[in-house]
């Protein structure tokens, strides 16, 4: 008996356990099914109210009951006005009290479901409605430049939905308060952070990569990226039919034949800065940043125009549409890009798309435009471009030939970029050069070697450059004994610059350094060579400086550093820019060539004759340098007022108007002054 009695409270027990268990998986599902159970159960209760009204209350019919008990479930105060038997108005009032309930816990429920659908929508977990869109993955200083660059790119395209989708594993709400105080003002651009993960499929489906326009990653660190190559690429490849493609940047070289296989990527050209393929524009930026740094440790200045042809605020390149830009089709089809310069007034031809879709930027006299080519324009704005009528010109061929002169050149740091450097130096120094390498001495036993520097001058062995280590270890006097100077001690950086007399210095930021260090270090550096050159009035020395943060960099321009390099500044820039329009990738990639056309700024003095100083006009000023076979884009004055002193900033202006008020505009030039050119390489031709 004992032993029945068990099982029939285990029994009863076990359906206890298992209506709750069955109760408890209903109310997981949401607010709405915690509402369906409400309503039900209140409906039943109503139900059973009535027909006890029926029974005991003295009601004549179940609906008459039904109605008076569902209004006083869902109106109180009707049961004020009630009369009959004691037990109706007991089953009124108990009517009454579901009622209560019922709308108390209603009330409840649909405030805790939109707080916690609030809740969701703010976690950025909801998948994006977009098509044509921008997706940036990764949120970070680069994800902020690559945003101020969209910003100004769909600036004036009104009437158009433009929309950039950021991820990140970021709180959304995070994310949105900072791009909010960053950007107050984003234009026609809508921006819609998601939080996730830039690997995950699913999260990458909530971006809608698979519609959008194309994919820019902008990681922390290289496994990430690669890591987001290949989700990324996987699902572009399943959805078929999209033109999406991915625009990312690997800063290890070690890594770039792993993120090539993510992306289905097979080239295996190492002298490319960037690669190929149907999904995937990769950028080296080992490469790239080593040959900005080649340019512009040599021209002090150069940085500044790097940075403008990179990035969409002033100047940038631009492909000419046939169906866009009829009339100037009709005009210069035909034509030599010289002959297409004098019919352009604010543009400036640089080149052309081939048939093949090839770039080809080459001597203005032999490039000619022909039927079925794209013309490749540097200008302000996408805009329809206008032709003139051709102008004539006139000007007066230089009195000087121009002879490059060796140069001293002292690099002070050392890191992984230093090899490559010195590997592109070799393709442009004069005979009698020398390269002096200041840093900690494991440094540079690490990165260089004899056999490594023999192999990287080998090119160049017959002009007799030379490269010279200047360690930072010393004798101590009479005692032989070597001791360690710090890279970073003022008064080893005076000697230095004393014995070295260089005329360009470049300074590199230390791999081993957080960034906020390695800036330290490079912004102490500057200070020494601003305080020195104050010393000494007579040395006259540029100085490149490599820096890790932008707003370091900021701190830094009130030094006498004239170009600054920052590798994520850069990369992000180019991102942009090809993720806008990917035919770009091959013009960055010819401008940053050691073969073909490259950015200079050579001697104004050299094309044309400048003495008396009498103002010129641009159209011929753009014609003396393409006698040269050479193109302008711009020129560098020394100072913004000729009457400032020598420390004056240098004023750079690409792409001058031509012409002003209907007229042609002139300009005064001295003989200090530069043009800005591409051209194939430092000489000028005479």
């Amino acid at each position: 008996m004992k032993n029945a009695n068990n099982r029939e409270n285990k029994k009863k027990k076990n359906i206890y356990r298992r209506a709750l268990y069955y109760f408890d998986i209903w109310l997981s599902k949401g607010t709405l099914s915690t509402i369906l159970f409400l309503i039900t159960f209140t409906a039943v209760l109503v139900f059973i109210i009535g027909l006890l009204a029926v029974l005991f209350g003295g009601q004549e019919s179940l609906a008459q009951s039904l109605w008076n008990t569902m209004n006083h479930a869902f109106d109180p105060g009707v049961l004020s006005g009630d009369t009959g038997s004691r037990v109706f108005l007991f089953l009124m009032l108990l009517a009454t009290l579901v009622g209560v309930f019922f709308l108390a816990m209603l009330i409840g429920l649909i405030n805790d479901g939109i707080q916690s659908r609030v809740s969701e929508l703010s976690k950025g977990i909801e998948a994006v409605v977009e098509s044509d869109h921008v997706v940036i993955l990764g949120f970070n200083e680069s994800t902020f430049i690559i945003i101020a660059e969209l910003i100004e790119a769909y600036r004036n395209q009104g009437g158009r939905r433009n929309a950039v989708v950021i991820m990140d594993q970021l709180p959304k709400e995070e994310m949105d308060d900072r791009i909010r105080i960053e950007f107050p003002d984003t234009g026609n651009l809508v921006i819609v952070c998601r939080s996730g993960s830039i690997c995950s499929n699913k999260d990458l489906h909530r971006c809608s990569i698979e519609t959008c326009k194309s994919i820019i990653i902008a990681a922390n660190h290289d496994f990430e990226t690669i890591k987001s190559i290949l989700a990324c690429t996987k699902i572009l490849n399943e959805a078929g039919e999209t033109n999406a493609y991915i625009t990312s940047v690997i800063y290890g070289r070690e890594n770039e034949h792993a993120a090539r296989i993510a992306g289905n990527d097979a080239s295996e050209d190492e002298d490319l800065f960037s690669v190929k393929n149907d999904r995937l524009e990769l950028l080296m930026m080992e490469n790239t940043v080593s040959k900005i740094m080649t340019h512009t440790c040599r021209q002090n200045g150069l940085s500044q125009v790097f940075t403008e042809l990179f990035n969409f605020s002033g100047h940038e390149f631009y492909i000419a549409r046939p169906e866009k830009n009829e009339k100037l089709y009709e005009k210069v089809c035909g034509m030599t890009i010289r002959q297409i310069n004098r019919c352009l007034d604010n543009t400036t031809a640089i080149g052309i798309i081939q048939k093949d879709g090839s770039v080809l930027i080459a001597d203005p006299n032999t490039v000619v435009l022909e039927e079925g080519c794209k013309l490749l324009l540097f200008q302000e704005d996408d805009d329809t471009v206008i032709p003139i009528e051709e102008k004539t010109v006139n000007y007066t061929p230089p009195t000087e030939r121009y002879i490059p002169e060796p140069l001293s050149i002292l690099i002070i740091g050392c890191n992984e970029k230093l090899p490559y450097i010195l590997r592109e130096m070799s393709n442009y120094l004069t005979p009698g050069t020398i390269v002096y390498l200041a840093s900690d001495p494991e440094d540079l036993d690490h990165w260089l070697t004899d056999d490594i520097i023999e192999d990287m001058l080998a090119k160049n062995i017959d002009s007799a450059v030379k490269v010279q280590r200047k360690d930072t270890l010393q004798q101590d006097g009479a005692k032989k004994r070597k001791k360690e100077t710090r890279i970073d001690d003022h008064k080893y950086i005076y000697g230095l610059l004393t014995e070295t007399r260089p005329q360009y210095v470049l300074t590199l930021s230390p791999d081993k350094l957080q960034d906020d260090e390695a800036d330290e270090k490079a912004l102490k550096l500057l200070l020494y060579c601003k305080n020195y050159k104050n010393m000494h009035p007579e040395a006259e020395f540029g100085v490149t400086c490599e820096m890790r943060s932008i707003e370091n960099q900021q701190l830094a321009e009130g030094t006498m550093a004239s170009d600054f390099v920052i590798s994520r500044s850069i990369a992000s820039l180019m991102m942009s820019q090809i993720a806008e329009n990917r035919e770009l990738r091959e013009v960055f990639e010819n401008l940053l060539c050691n073969e073909g056309f490259e950015v200079y700024m050579k001697p104004a003095k050299y094309y044309m004759d400048l003495r008396g100083g009498k103002p010129i006009d641009l159209f011929s000023v753009q014609d003396a340098v393409a006698e040269k076979g050479e193109i302008l884009i711009g020129y560098k004055k020394k100072s913004q007022n000729r009457d400032t002193s020598d420390g004056a900033e240098p004023l750079i202006v690409l792409n001058p108007a031509r012409l002003q008020n209907g007229a042609a505009a002139e300009v005064s030039f001295s003989e200090e002054d530069e043009f800005i050119v591409l051209s194939e390489d430092m000489n000028i031709r005479a």
